[in-house]
């Protein structure tokens, strides 16, 4: 099992929003594409009137800041987590609407009837999953036919390699941010064409440019349970980053991420 998906790691990672907010705001703070990733996410969904509409591992909800009003007439969203302390973040930001209502699901086991939901929707969370067959399989059976399943997620290139490479000038043994993501931009296609009719990979140029080696530390603070880092270099990166944002003005790191439309 990847570190990735050790449901230990994930609880540890996500038991509060704190380093999930962190990397959100990180992103947006950083991005050099002015068309933000949510807005280009959301450019991506096709809503109808009426659709019955799932979110597994909503996280915090950001995602749907400002967007619930938009959704068209008639349609109805359920956010859902397995953690408790996600769910009640959306339930504060979100119970106000009559069209959203909230459940604790694990995605490997989802409490519904075949054939439910018109879209779902799991964005950057399948590489979490412990069991993506079974995962994948409650995703298709729970789908309507010709519904639609979109997973954003990340490859394993960009940020990865750039951070692995900086980290290896002060621990040349240091394996953090080489494990392959069990579910990536590279492999994804071939792992959701088991389970769906018609699959299709979009993804998203973007840059970051990072102004203050401060934020990049912090950043890097947040993924230890889910990256192998150690912050043990932390003295030592920061030097190496500050040189580089002092010569260069900025941190330039590629990011490669983008998302998957998949039809049943």
């Amino acid at each position: 099992m990847s570190i990735m998906n050790k449901t230990q790691n994930v609880e540890k990672q996500f038991s509060n929003d704190k380093n999930l907010a962190m990397r959100i705001n990180f992103y947006k703070k950083y991005t050099t594409n002015k068309y933000s990733f949510a807005d280009w996410l959301f450019d991506k969904y096709k809503f109808e009137e009426n659709f019955y509409i799932l979110e597994l591992g909503c996280g915090n909800g950001s995602h749907w800041n400002n967007r619930i009003d938009k959704l068209p007439k008639g349609c109805k969203l359920i956010l859902s987590d397995f953690l408790d302390g996600m769910l009640d973040l959306v339930k504060e930001k979100y119970s106000q609407y009559t069209n959203v209502s909230f459940e604790k699901i694990d995605i490997q086991s989802i409490p519904f009837e075949d054939n439910a939901f018109d879209m779902i929707i799991a964005n950057h969370m399948l590489f979490h999953v412990p069991d993506l067959n079974k995962a994948l399989s409650e995703v298709k059976r729970v789908l309507k036919k010709g519904g639609y399943f979109y997973s954003a997620t990340d490859g394993n290139g960009g940020m990865r390699p750039f951070l692995h490479e900086a980290i290896k000038q002060f621990n040349p043994d240091s394996t953090a941010f080489t494990e392959q993501l069990p579910f990536n931009l590279q492999n994804g296609s071939q792992i959701l064409k088991k389970y769906f009719s018609s699959v299709e990979r979009f993804e998203y140029e973007n840059v970051l440019a990072i102004t203050k080696t401060e934020d990049l530390m912090e950043w890097l603070k947040s993924t230890t349970s889910i990256s192998g880092f150690s912050e043990e270099n932390l003295a030592n990166l920061y030097k190496y980053f500050e040189n580089i944002r002092i010569k260069n003005g900025a941190i330039n790191i590629p990011r490669e991420t983008g998302t998957f439309i998949s039809i049943k």
